[in-house]
């Protein structure tokens, strides 16, 4: 798994041209330390020191004399691991990162910085290196990385030309029955086991779901009890757990509260514990009033489908809840990649009228439904065609993602098309 080129190396190369440093947050075992120990100094082709504040005798060092330490290091990238477990730190790195300002450009070291809890991590960052930090997040194995990465997907194609060319379009034919194989295997297992790189490094289906069962635990009894906010952490368990099950639905929280028999207020810090720890996302309405879209109620998503296995077991989320989530976290994972980001919403009116995903920027919008059937029909784009037509000048396109092997216009400029073609390395 060392060997898979991850995607957000390539952005945090640009950011460090920019920046002197780069948060990189995400979840545990996403590959940060993985990436930020081999595939980034190789690709920067620069001698580095890595420090890990997973360690408490660097954590009592450098609470000691951190900028005596910092400043004494002398290789041009210096990377500083876990560093929600020394909010010490943060002053001492503001005062040498300014020093090293006054230095020829290519004099100065660059530092990235990780962590796993964006609460604490995003506190320190605020209050000490706000105007001097390039973010970016770490997400789980992307289907683009597992197939191979290289050219850009299809569906980034499509967002730049705001069409599916012909091209595109009739190039399915020409992949040989292996690699479609490989590609369709591929993207099978990442919808059944999720994308956390030590999920790969195991082949048995009890070793995976073991792993995961014992990230939980983990999560549950060391990231949660760092932040020290619940006071009983078999309540937010079940929390997490019930909330898990309505992965791809409207979040209620009035309707969690009364089910979870607790507070409101005991709900919201739940939610934003999950949030902050990259196990839950909030995707909201769109609107074009912008004000409406901050008070409407979002769409909750657990996106890691083999997590949510460990979580909730296998039948407590339907196949298509599960396919939706799984798409989102695809797209969350593409878009931060793009040169401009995209904000990522859902669309649902009162009539009754959804689309399941809408990517939108000034450059446009780019409806997207999920159907996790094998085949598609001119029914499933109704809704992406019904939103194209009352947003002629934005929508040029939409696209229903599905797990078939055909790409197909089911409406006029509404293509279905298959998933592993339109997120897959081909």
């Amino acid at each position: 798994m060392d060997s898979i080129k991850r995607s957000i190396t390539d952005t945090i190369i640009t950011r460090l041209n920019h920046e002197q440093v780069v948060a990189l947050t995400g979840a545990r075992q996403t590959g940060k330390t993985t990436l930020c120990e081999m595939q980034l100094p190789e690709r920067l082709d620069l001698a580095f020191t890595y420090i890990s504040f997973d360690d408490p005798d660097e954590r009592l060092r450098f609470r000691r004399s951190a900028v005596q330490i910092l400043e004494n290091i002398t290789t041009p990238l210096v990377v500083l691991d876990e560093v929600q477990k020394i909010p010490q730190l943060f002053d001492p790195l503001k005062l040498v990162v300014d020093r090293e300002r006054k230095k020829h450009a290519n004099e100065r070291k660059r530092f990235v910085l990780t962590g796993s809890s964006q609460l604490l991590m995003m506190k320190n960052i605020r209050e000490t290196l706000a105007g001097r930090v390039a973010l970016c997040r770490m997400y789980p194995f992307s289907l683009f990385e597992l197939t191979g990465g290289g050219a850009p997907p299809l569906l980034s194609r499509i967002w730049q030309e705001q069409a599916l060319s012909p091209q595109d379009a009739g190039r399915l034919p020409l992949v040989s029955p292996g690699q479609l194989r490989s590609l369709r295997g591929v993207r099978d297992e990442h919808q059944r086991w999720g994308g956390y790189p030590p999920v790969w490094q195991r082949t048995g289906e009890t070793e995976r779901l073991n792993w995961l069962k014992d990230y939980r635990k983990t999560y549950l009894e060391r990231d949660i009890a760092d932040v020290g906010q619940v006071a009983n952490i078999d309540t937010f368990a079940l929390a997490q757990k019930l909330l898990c099950s309505r992965t791809a639905n409207l979040f209620s929280i009035s309707e969690v509260s009364r089910d979870l028999g607790v507070a409101v207020n005991t709900i919201k810090r739940y939610l934003e514990l999950l949030t902050m720890s990259f196990q839950c996302v909030l995707l909201p309405p769109w609107h074009e009033n912008i004000s409406k879209r901050l008070v409407k109620s979002p769409k909750l998503f657990f996106p890691d489908v083999g997590l949510n296995r460990a979580i909730v077991g296998e039948l407590s989320i339907s196949r298509g809840a599960a396919y939706e989530s799984w798409l989102c976290a695809e797209l969350l994972k593409w878009k931060q990649l793009q040169p401009v980001e995209p904000e990522l919403y859902f669309y649902r009116t009162a009539a009754g009228l959804e689309v399941d995903f809408l990517l939108a920027s000034e450059h446009g919008i780019l409806p997207i439904e999920a159907k996790s059937s094998e085949r598609v029909t001119a029914a499933d784009g109704r809704s992406v065609e019904t939103f194209m037509a009352e947003h002629p000048d934005a929508a040029k396109v939409g696209l229903v993602a599905y797990p078939g092997d055909e790409v197909v216009e089911l409406r006029r400029n509404v293509w279905g098309v298959p998933d592993w073609y339109l997120l897959g390395a081909l």
